[in-house]
């Protein structure tokens, strides 16, 4: 087994911590994902890095040692890695994240716009593709960072939850449709759907399962949808966060099914295999805090 760049960096954050919790907090991971790590490490160099006692962990002799000697190697890579970004005209770096339709198209812009306020020197890259594609991003290296309601079952990503979105029922306006809405009485009015492969699409079969229902339109991207509810095609399950500005405009209106509260639950998805430039941390780190100051709010 080859050691890789992320696992000398948790040992750090380990050993600097002697705490694997704050440890993961600190380089945006699970608690279990690190101690998984350490183990890896401990199985390579086939001797203990630590020692667990019940107050807490310390660092043995071996552990010591490699936290001297990576410390300063660690320090070099982060600056490395700005020197190269400067060449490529960057002076801070860049991060490439892919998000599905809901999150890129009407959640990320304003939280980019702001992490632009305080980082403009980090070029931010977003890529909105299809739910099954956005993983498979990351997992080529296409991408540092997705947002996806589909939790990745590849052992090399690893995700954390980030946000709830609940999905609402959208009419246009001249519909005259209920809230709350019955399910039956939803089946029963045309019914627009996302392209396959969007996990709307499949919590829309879902729903509609014991209904005999064929849908007027199979559309790609949610704003298709809303546009095309808003020019009177049929109803649809949408994000609500994707409803506001058709709200706004009077073209249409939302309703909440009875018995039912179909809900994305996002994840922040990233690689186990890859380092984490200072660029990526500073936005997961952006991110975190918008999605912390949200569960406040809910709290409340």
């Amino acid at each position: 087994m080859a050691v890789t760049l992320q696992q000398l960096e948790i040992f750090r954050a380990v050993a600097q911590n002697l705490s694997f919790s704050v440890a993961a907090r600190q380089v945006y991971t699970s608690q279990p994902h690190v101690s998984n790590q350490i183990r890896k490490l401990e199985e390579h160099y086939r001797v203990p890095l630590f020692v667990r006692s019940r107050p807490g962990i310390s660092l043995t002799e071996a552990g010591a040692a490699l936290y001297e000697r990576i410390t300063a190697i660690l320090d070099d890579i982060d600056e490395a890695e700005q020197v190269i970004q400067q060449f490529r005209g960057l002076r801070r770096g860049s991060v490439t994240v892919a998000a599905t339709a809901s999150a890129g198209n009407h959640l990320l812009p304003g939280l980019l716009a702001d992490f632009h306020a305080e980082h403009p020197e980090i070029v931010v890259r977003l890529n909105v593709s299809n739910t099954g594609d956005v993983a498979e991003l990351v997992e080529r290296d296409e991408a540092e960072l997705a947002i996806t309601p589909r939790r990745p079952s590849s052992s090399e990503l690893e995700s954390e939850p980030f946000y709830v979105e609940d999905l609402v029922v959208l009419a246009p306006s001249t519909f005259e449709v209920p809230d709350p809405l019955e399910v039956d009485a939803f089946a029963a009015l045309p019914v627009i759907a996302r392209e396959e492969g969007s996990l709307t699409l499949s919590m829309l079969n879902e729903l509609l399962s014991e209904h005999s229902v064929e849908y007027v339109a199979q559309l790609s991207g949610t704003t298709a949808v809303n546009e095309a509810v808003a020019a009177g095609l049929g109803v649809s399950l949408v994000p609500e966060r994707s409803s506001h500005v058709w709200r706004r405009s009077g073209a249409v209106t939302v309703s909440r099914l009875i018995d039912h509260r179909p809900r994305h639950e996002f994840h922040l998805v990233h690689s186990t295999q890859r380092y984490l430039t200072p660029a990526t941390r500073a936005l997961i780190k952006h991110l975190h805090v918008w999605a912390l100051a949200g569960r406040r709010s809910d709290d409340g």
